[in-house]
């Protein structure tokens, strides 16, 4: 992506503003922005975009930033990533692999001045589509020429300051007895602090993935993770039955948030072992000093997942995508570009093959996701 500085020829307002887009030297300072700003999030970092780079050379990113003319404060920014796929499309994507993310704007206007800016890129460079995803914290914000899809949901914990209240509100059958009587059994809690335990909750999330016919995500991700975001940004926790590893769960964490972003369980794991690694998490998150615990994004139409997720008495908001497609341009699924046999096919092959092929598949697969 080239990094120009265009001037706003069509702003009205004054002072004059324009939309820069940094150079690596600058990193701290967007950094620095997203921090103080209220939307910042960890998948906002130049971290993140170390992370992406790093683990998925199909993607690329780079970040806007809107400053008055003279200034070099940031009022407003926006992480935008270029995703080159033969298969899906070129895209251009604001944030790739976030579970939920925001533009660092605070009104309408900020808003309109950075995606024309991406608009212009879109059209000019011939891309297939542009996606821009929200949460219901940024106040709703719009723009005409983009569609607005609502596929998802957020679901977060606020915390407060007493375990056993919020222990309290959760639950009884579904969560609190689970925790009970996976605490019974003996299972305990431990942190991870090497390459060799992650690699351990990357092979239980890979055995899951196939147990629910997805192919594994590539460890090459996860390596990513731990060498930019751990331990200021990034933990994982391993769930232990008679000493054996039985359920993961990686956390991401900023400020005052902390986010489940992966988590596992074995087939072998006794009852409750899922909810008791969230729990365990939710109570370091407490004792570190956290505000809010999210359990990440959820398909609208997993109604099962979302139940579940609602005992833990979250608070629940659209995660929406803001897209623009190219007349002509495959905005296809893959059930889309399989066909529903051919899928159907897909799925009981991923589920059924040795695993070493499905994470095979899956190096392939996300080559071209984001």
């Amino acid at each position: 992506m080239p990094c120009e500085a265009r001037s706003a020829s069509s702003m009205i307002v004054q002072p004059i503003q324009t939309v820069q887009c940094l150079s690596p030297d600058h990193e701290a300072k967007w950094d620095a922005f997203v921090d103080s700003h209220p939307l910042g999030l960890v998948y906002h970092l130049s971290a993140w975009k170390r992370v992406l780079e790093e683990a998925f050379p199909h993607i690329s990113g780079r970040f806007l930033a809107l400053r008055k003319n003279g200034s070099e404060s940031i009022a407003a920014g926006l992480p935008v990533y270029r995703v080159r796929s033969w298969l899906l499309g070129n895209r251009i994507v604001s944030i790739p692999f976030a579970s939920f993310c925001n533009p660092l704007v605070s009104n309408d206007s900020q808003l309109e001045r950075l995606l024309s800016e991406v608009i212009e890129e879109y059209h000019r460079d011939g891309n297939d589509k542009l996606e821009i995803r929200m949460t219901d914290s940024s106040g709703r914000l719009s723009y005409p020429p983009l569609s607005r899809l609502a596929r998802y949901k957020h679901n977060f914990l606020p915390l407060g300051d007493d375990p056993d209240e919020l222990f309290a509100g959760f639950s009884k059958t579904s969560i609190c007895q689970r925790v009970n009587k996976a605490k019974r059994a003996g299972v305990v809690i431990e942190e991870v602090e090497d390459e060799k335990g992650l690699r351990v909750c990357h092979s239980i999330l890979a055995q899951l993935r196939q147990r629910i016919s997805l192919p594994a995500i590539p460890f090459a991700f996860f390596a990513a993770m731990k060498r930019h975001l751990w331990p200021e940004h990034m933990m994982a926790y391993l769930a232990l039955q008679n000493g054996k590893p039985v359920a993961c769960h990686l956390v991401l964490k900023y400020k005052d948030l902390w986010i489940s972003e992966y988590s596992a369980s074995a087939d072998s794991a006794t009852s409750g072992v899922n909810q008791l690694i969230y729990w365990d998490s939710i109570r370091r998150a407490i004792a570190a000093g956290a505000k809010s615990f999210s359990f990440g994004r959820t398909s609208a139409t997993n109604v099962g997942l979302l139940s579940y997720k609602r005992r833990w008495n979250t608070i629940e908001e659209d995660v929406t995508e803001h897209v623009l497609t190219r007349k002509g341009a495959a905005d296809a699924t893959a059930a889309e570009i399989l066909g529903r046999r051919e899928m159907q096919f897909f799925k009981v092959m991923l589920r059924k093959c040795p695993l070493t092929l499905n994470r095979i598949i899956g190096e392939y697969c996300y080559r071209h996701m984001g």
